[in-house]
């Protein structure tokens, strides 16, 4: 069953009749779209579809070089939106009533729906269990102390084990936020899951430990929604987490360092360590304002060549 679902994408990459079907898709695609450009004919495309993919012949070496253009013109012109992305969106049964949750995409999403459902029955279990146990610890622990300390370890677990159940959950509602985004656009990609249950991850250690790096006051009510809250948004926004320890270590470095880093004055600031030239500076001008105000005076012009006749 493996390689039967793995041929026709293998089929995509490697053969003319898949190259010829990402080329259908994306001019078709464009085309619905209003966005076909007039380099693209497509009754060439119709054309090469009947003797390709119909009457399985061998295109001509100027049908693939056309193919080629219309592809790169294509895949430019739809950016983001790929033959990849397409394929990953596109219904493969079309008699189906699952519609388009058979795809790719749809599979994600859906797989998507079941964490996100798992994690928000998990958050709801713990808190129930938390509620009954702070009503009920005063009676376990005069009826058995036994009992009471092991349902004190399990509610010790569950207090710090709910914000990352909360960032995992935030980042299970930034995914799906962006699957929906793509699912409309057709701008999903397969290749990009590993990304997707990575920052799955991210979201679910980053739900934690922005709450450890975070000191709150008030009473335990408002300790305990301050958590809860911090470790959604640190699961939403992985950034938040990343920033808040860049401003860490930012305060944690010697002055020093930063001191041998920064740049040196600029010259401009010269005048100010020597008042002495600027004050000499001040005195010329003077002088040449009091030489302006004097009026000229006129010069003997001495003809040396007639004192000598005399």
């Amino acid at each position: 069953m493996g390689k039967t679902t793995q041929q026709p994408e293998s089929q995509h990459i490697t053969s003319l009749n898949g190259f010829l079907k990402d080329v259908m898709r994306l001019a078709i695609f464009a085309a619905e779209d209003g966005q076909l450009s007039d380099d693209i004919q497509m009754d060439e495309l119709y054309r090469m579809w009947e003797i390709k993919i119909t009457k399985r012949e061998m295109l001509a070496d100027d049908d693939i070089a056309y193919l080629q253009h219309c592809y790169q013109i294509l895949s430019i012109q739809l950016a983001p939106t790929t033959a990849i992305s397409l394929r990953a969106t596109e219904n493969k049964q079309m008699n189906s009533g699952l519609n388009y949750m058979n795809t790719d995409a749809g599979r994600h999403v859906r797989n998507m729906w079941i964490w996100s459902f798992a994690i928000l029955a998990l958050i709801v279990g713990t808190n129930i269990y938390q509620y009954m146990f702070e009503m009920a610890a005063p009676q376990i622990a005069q009826v058995n102390a036994s009992a009471f300390n092991i349902a004190n370890y399990i509610y010790t677990f569950i207090i710090n084990l709910i914000p990352f159940m909360y960032g995992a959950f935030g980042a299970c509602i930034f995914i799906l936020r962006q699957a929906e985004e793509q699912l409309r656009e057709r701008t999903f990609d397969p290749r990009r899951l590993p990304e997707y249950r990575n920052r799955l991850v991210l979201g679910t250690l980053s739900g934690g430990v922005i709450v450890l790096l975070y000191s709150s006051g008030g009473s335990e009510a408002n300790i305990k929604i301050t958590e809860a809250a911090l470790g959604f948004i640190g699961g939403y926004s992985v950034d938040l987490l990343f920033s808040l320890l860049d401003r860490i270590v930012n305060s944690l470095k010697p002055a020093e360092k930063t001191a041998k880093n920064s740049p040196p004055p600029p010259v401009i600031l010269r005048d100010k360590q020597y008042p002495i030239k600027k004050t000499v500076d001040k005195q010329a001008i003077q002088r040449r304002k009091e030489d302006k105000d004097v009026s000229p005076q006129l010069v003997p012009v001495v003809n040396k060549e007639s004192d000598n006749i005399t």
